[in-house]
């Protein structure tokens, strides 16, 4: 099924003024719907989900084509060619992805996008490695024990850097105040860099920077956490370290960044229907997460070859959408696969591995949000100390995976 999309938003009434999510923003007034769903079972990353989606591609794909069924030869055929092309390439970009959910559907791509992302050999480690810390962090909450890190973690200086609007809408999460009480409750003293919470990209970059020179030691193992847009914050930041203080960086967690920009803004600060909204987040960091401006940026970042950096990302599809998100997701649509706030292809940073949450869209907060910190934390932690990675060539990318091995414990 081939289908023509608008890249125009179409808003009728509003349902209300405008309210901020975590951790960058929704403008609400999308009157749009989603798409009907069909229901679709099956596997992906060694999970299995029961979602709606909105193509019988889609559902296809994740109950058929993905568990080896070839049922539909219309549809083999073609999905055939679609992994034919992409090979050993690595994942598809942000206007290759929308190709794909042009040609297919939007959930489509996303299925496909996760797929992808899950079959890299380094990510089925990551994955591995946090399934088993998961389910000891949610043991461990269950009957109020175990709540400890990797005795190593006593070794580390956690730095979170804040997202957009941290100080005036702590409802959020913005703040990341959950993981950073997660982590205390562990027995650690995480650390929070204040930047200006309107501040531009650039600016608060340096601000990040000056943070780490200043408050780190030479015999430092520190791991940088950021959300949304903090994450080109820290991006940039860390580009512009010196060695010396680079090397310091040991880790950086990228929680769904927007490394990339965001149509959103191009959209609330353009000449569109969302115009309307410009007038409430008319500030410097609405303009520096403009896509020509960040891309332009993302093609500058230069980080330490030592520098193990873990994407926690959402790839969520219609049927498992957030009222958070919702307006937001569906002007977004029209760009592709996105997770309310950010196209899935721009969330992932350069040289890294990724998680992927499969059915999470922006919005990552719910009630096991402390013990996916202690997870994710701990399964960083266990890389660190574990992988060998190749002598000058770097953390294992996706096509170095062979050069690094997991001790578990």
């Amino acid at each position: 099924m081939t289908r023509s999309r608008s890249k125009s938003s179409r808003i009728a009434r509003p349902r209300c003024a405008f309210a901020f999510l975590l951790p960058l923003f929704a403008l609400l007034g999308a009157c749009a719907t989603l798409p009907d769903t069909l229901p679709a079972s099956g596997v992906l990353g060694g999970q299995h989900f029961s979602v709606g989606v909105d193509s019988e591609e889609a559902a296809y794909l994740m109950e058929h084509y993905l568990a080896g069924a070839r049922l539909r030869p219309e549809f083999d055929q073609r999905i055939d060619a679609l992994y034919a092309e992409r090979g050993e390439g690595g994942l598809p970009d942000r206007d290759a992805l929308n190709r794909i959910a042009d040609a297919f559907s939007v959930d489509f791509a996303a299925i496909y996008f996760a797929d992808l992302i899950n079959r890299a050999p380094a990510n089925q480690l990551l994955r591995r490695s946090y399934e088993v810390h998961l389910a000891r962090a949610l043991k461990g909450y269950a009957v109020e024990e175990g709540r400890t890190l990797l005795p190593q973690a006593a070794d580390y200086q956690l730095v979170f850097v804040p997202a957009y609007h941290y100080e005036s809408h702590k409802n959020t999460g913005a703040d990341l105040s959950d993981p950073r009480l997660a982590l205390s409750d562990a027995g650690l003293t995480p650390q929070l860099v204040r930047t200006d919470e309107i501040g531009s990209i650039d600016t608060n970059a340096l601000v990040v920077a000056d943070y780490l020179r200043r408050n780190t030691a030479p015999d430092s193992k520190v791991i940088v956490v950021s959300a949304s847009k903090s994450s080109p914050e820290v991006a940039l930041a860390l580009s512009a370290l010196e060695p010396d203080y680079a090397g310091r960086i040991k880790a950086w967690i990228n929680i769904v960044g927007t490394l990339q920009g965001t149509p959103l803004a191009d959209e609330v600060l353009g000449d569109g229907p969302l115009s309307k909204y410009r007038a409430f987040v008319d500030d410097p960091g609405m303009h520096s997460m403009l896509t020509k401006r960040r891309r332009a940026a993302f093609k500058q970042i230069r980080t330490d070859e030592d520098l193990l950096i873990v994407n926690y990302i959402g790839i969520p599809v219609t049927g498992t959408i957030s009222d958070e998100v919702r307006d937001t997701y569906i002007i977004l649509r029209p760009y592709g696969p996105n997770d309310g706030l950010n196209l899935l292809a721009d969330l992932i940073a350069p040289e890294s591995v990724t998680l992927a949450d499969f059915g999470r869209d922006h919005y990552m907060v719910d009630e096991t949000l402390r013990q996916r910190t202690i997870a994710l934390v701990n399964t960083t932690i266990q890389w660190l100390e574990s992988c060998k990675h190749r002598r000058g060539g770097g953390w294992p990318t996706l096509a170095s995976v062979t050069d690094c091995s997991l001790a578990e414990r």
